[in-house]
């Protein structure tokens, strides 16, 4: 036969297959002829195989005939009977068709009573002469010396059938195990190789040989250290040698095979068949005859019902082959036919987004759609693809916005620049004044994020100015978010936003929801009029205001109004629903936002556990936009933390969170940084560093002064620093910023700073005019939801009482105090009280480990969320916790309250309302 190649490699692992061979000849040298027929893929080793065994023979003294049909010789008669004696026989003489015999004779003459074998590579190219010869032959061999073998690449279901049904037996050749492909390439290489090096040469190639061959040959010939690095760079680029085979194979099936696997390659995944015939162009007929045989020799596979090529290797092979752009214009076909053939969205725009302009309408309105459901499934990635694409598309200047603004809210946290380019893209073509008015909000959000706060608002500026007389609405929306920004990132007032905000404040018709969250927001600041704040903000809440745009400020501030009002319950419930909808859109921005005013409402709720866990979640998402981004709410879910740490007695972990908010720089001198500098006044002043804390303290309230903030509920640092005051014994500075204090909360009306202003008075009293203080601070805080205050204000009653000698009053307090501390988590108080508890001669009682008393802050809130009948998805969804944690907290609620499942729960819970 005429080809040469490295036998060794292509017989590597075929062992078996030999010691078949070898068996069969051994029965037909016993005189029991017979045939064998090995079927394999090209590159498999047929020829290497049948070589080997006709070998094996010559030297156990047979006769070898050995012939190799060629598909240009189909239609020469006799030419594959020509080569088999030619090699043994000089004088050939073609015999007559009707003369089969003659050669018979002629062969048994030869072999002169030697056993004989008879080998043809590739029998399907066999010309029809020499076919039925060999028909001929294996009819008459059952009694003889002789073994026939045959190779062929072709399913033998398209082989003459009269010729196949001769052959006795059949082997049917695979690709190589992994194992033997490891020892194949460590032979190759000439050094051992690791096993995950020999699998990934398996995958690429499905074990076959010649594919093998080629690229251990590449990777060798590279000079590198053997790696899957290597490898995979030889796997993108495949060697020449790989692609000439290919060529050659495909050739062999005749017209369309080469196009219809080129349409498959271009595809990159499994497709429907009757699509890649009809994007190939060609007969239906045709092209199930081309798979069939393409499947047979593993070319193509099937995948449930659908196509693809195999192994990798030949996807690569046939993508290189292709000539630049090809692909993409299979592709804008294919998405043609599918888009008239009325195929689901997401097929058509597989192929539109690999495709190229298709330079159609239609095109736009597929990709978009496949967008939005990517986005709804939280696969962003898709989503910028798909609507990235839309943009190559033709479409209005109203529509293509539209498109960047969506791609916008979708782009990866840490990209905040493409972002911005988009919007500021947007702005430039966008002829609707809502297009806008989105694009310049959300604008302004990620400009923030960057700490270019002045730009952000000369944004939303430019945009509001022209839209006054074509929407007033929408401009009142843009220059309240203005108001807002500036008032709460600035590091002092803006003249010109607090003119606008002044006639706000004298505006009498609020019907505009963003003017009476202004107007809200002012009344806060100032301490008045807390009760027509709540009802503005309410209603502007219920109307979904704040959720047209999960970049604005208006949601947060409106929930943090309703916190500072007191209105706890109801600021949570709001806050739950913006992390809930932040987690629907898939909102990084309005996400963060969102947890850090739900940590705020969660800390003066009292729920240190659910309050540390917002404001770790609201760092770790502002973390996704770069370590030198930082949200003005950052300050306040980092001030949460640090407080509620402190609360803990983990001083330490305090101090560590202040400091990476802070890293080198100062306090920033906005109103949220307020937030942060109150906090850091309170750590020092809990680590003995009284001075310092006051300090802080003192600056915070100057700072507020500046921007006209004098409402204590905001935070309460007159309070604070009136306790470290009195720490200090400097009583009257205390009872000064106290009784300020008092009387501001009490014009702002709510029951949380009366109560802690009252407490801090008693601080500064003494004897037995601290104890009515601290009774009226803890009557107050009765009427409230701040668990926490009213905790702090029984211990301080308790020690109060033990200091005067009252005794059993003091236990019943401390006991309270110990009680609710110790279900809002805040460890370092249930000590306090605990210790009160001896010095007041009691022996404390030992913490429980059953009923409500025993459930940890975050149990008791799962539990009641689940007695109010939310379900396990809905209740994660709300904590912004996994499921299994939901499940697992349940366990432990069911455990301790000794219960069989939540419909038990509804007649254990309190109501949460006092």
């Amino acid at each position: 036969m005429s080809r040469q190649r490295g036998e060794s490699v292509y017989l590597a692992g075929r062992s078996g297959e030999l010691g078949s061979i070898d068996e069969l000849r051994a029965e037909a040298w016993g005189g029991r002829g017979t045939g064998v027929l090995i079927q394999g893929a090209t590159g498999v080793g047929r020829t290497a195989l049948l070589r080997a065994a006709c070998e094996r023979a010559r030297r156990a003294g047979a006769l070898v005939f050995e012939a190799e049909a060629d598909r240009l010789e189909t239609d020469c008669p006799f030419g594959v009977v020509r080569q088999l004696f030619e090699g043994v026989d000089g004088s050939w003489r073609a015999p007559g068709l009707d003369e089969p015999h003659e050669l018979y004779d002629r062969a048994m003459d030869l072999a002169a009573g030697r056993p004989m074998v008879v080998a043809v590579d590739d029998l399907h190219w066999s010309d029809e002469a020499s076919a039925r010869w060999l028909a001929y032959l294996l009819r008459r061999i059952h009694g003889r010396r002789v073994l026939v073998i045959a190779t062929t690449s072709l399913p033998t279901d398209v082989i003459d059938a009269g010729l196949v049904s001769r052959f006795d037996h059949e082997i049917v050749l695979e690709g190589l195990r992994t194992e033997a492909v490891v020892d194949l390439a460590g032979e190759t290489l000439g050094t051992p190789v690791e096993k995950k090096f020999g699998a990934s040469c398996h995958q690429a190639t499905d074990g076959n040989p010649l594919l093998l061959h080629a690229v251990l040959r590449t990777v060798r010939e590279s000079g590198r250290p053997v790696s899957r690095a290597v490898l995979s760079e030889v796997l993108a680029s495949p060697p020449p040698d790989v692609l000439t085979w290919l060529r050659r194979t495909l050739a062999t099936y005749g017209p369309g095979a080469g196009e219809l696997v080129e349409v498959i390659a271009a595809f990159g995944e499994p497709v429907e068949l009757d699509l890649a015939v009809a994007t190939a162009e060609l007969a239906t007929e045709r092209a199930a005859h081309l798979v069939d045989a393409l499947v047979a020799v593993r070319l193509l596979r099937w995948c449930q019902d659908r196509v693809s090529l195999r192994p990798p290797l030949v996807q690569a092979a046939v993508l290189a082959g292709l000539e630049p752009g090809a692909g993409k214009v299979l592709r804008a076909r294919a998405a043609r036919l599918l888009h008239a053939r009325g195929a689901p969205p997401t097929d058509i725009a597989a192929q539109l987004v690999r495709s190229g302009p298709l330079g159609e309408p239609w095109a736009a309105d597929v990709l978009c759609a496949v967008a939005a459901k990517a986005t709804a499934e939280d696969d962003s990635d898709r989503a910028l693809d798909h609507l990235r694409s839309a943009l190559r598309e033709p479409m209005s200047s109203q529509r293509r916005s539209e498109v960047m603004v969506r791609i916008a809210s979708v782009q990866p946290p840490a990209d905040i620049a493409s972002a911005v380019d988009y919007l500021r893209r947007a702005l430039d073509i966008a002829p609707d004044i809502a297009v806008r008015a989105a694009a310049a909000r959300r604008l302004a959000g990620l400009l923030c994020l960057s700490q270019r706060h002045q730009e952000g608002m000369r944004v939303l500026r430019n945009v509001a100015e022209p839209a006054r007389d074509l929407s007033p609405d929408v401009a009142v929306t843009l220059e309240v978010e203005e108001a807002l920004l500036g008032m709460f990132h600035l590091p002092s007032p803006d003249l010109a936003l607090i003119r606008f905000a002044d006639r706000v404040d004298r505006t009498e018709e609020l019907e505009n929801d963003a003017l009476g969250i202004l107007w809200s927001v002012r009344a806060m600041m100032s301490g008045r009029q807390r009760q027509q704040a709540t009802e503005l903000l309410s209603r502007a809440l219920d109307h979904g205001l704040s959720q047209v745009n999960e970049a604005s400020l208006h949601h947060p501030m409106s929930v943090l109004t309703l916190a500072v009002a007191g209105e706890l319950e109801l600021a949570l419930h709001h806050a739950d629903k913006a992390v809930c909808h932040a987690r629907r859109t898939h909102s990084a921005l309005g996400g963060a936002r969102a947890l850090a005013v739900r940590s705020e409402v969660n800390y003066r709720l009292g729920r240190l556990d659910e309050c540390r866990n917002d404001a770790r979640a609201c760092r770790e998402t502002l973390v996704q936009f770069g370590t030198r981004r930082a949200d003005g709410m950052a300050m306040v879910a980092a001030a949460r933390l640090a407080d509620a740490l402190v609360d803990t007695g983990d001083l330490d972990a305090a101090e560590q969170v202040i400091a990476v908010a802070l890293g080198e720089r100062p306090v920033p001198a906005s109103l949220f940084g307020t937030w942060l500098l109150a906090s850091r006044g309170r750590l020092r002043q809990a680590r003995g560093e009284i001075r310092e804390g006051v300090d802080d303290l003192l600056e915070t309230g100057r700072r507020l002064r500046s921007w006209q903030v004098t409402n204590p509920a905001i935070i309460p640092w007159r309070s604070l620093a009136g306790l470290g005051y009195a720490a200090m014994g400097m009583n009257s500075a205390a009872c000064e910023l106290v009784e300020e204090e008092l009387t501001l909360a009490r014009q702002w009306g709510s029951a949380q700073a009366i109560g802690m202003a009252l407490r801090a008075a008693g601080r500064a009293a003494k004897g037995s005019a601290g104890v009515t203080l601290f009774r009226e601070a803890a009557a107050v805080l009765t009427r409230s939801d701040a668990s926490l205050e009213h905790a702090r204000a029984l211990a301080d009653l308790g020690t109060a009482l033990r200091k005067t000698n009252q005794l059993a009053d003091a236990r019943h307090h401390l006991r309270q105090a110990a009680t609710s501390a110790q279900r809002c988590g805040a460890e370092a108080l249930v000590r306090f009280a605990r210790a009160e508890l001896i010095a007041a001669g009691a022996r404390p009682r030992s913490q429980a480990h059953c009923g409500l008393d025993s459930l940890t802050p975050t149990e008791h809130r799962v539990a009641r969320l689940a007695a109010q009948g939310l379900s396990n998805r809905e209740i994660s969804e709300r904590l912004f916790v996994v499921r299994r944690t939901v499940e697992l907290h349940l366990s432990s609620v069911y455990r301790k309250l000794g219960v069989n499942g939540r419909a038990d729960l509804p007649a254990r819970m309190p109501s949460d309302r006092k």
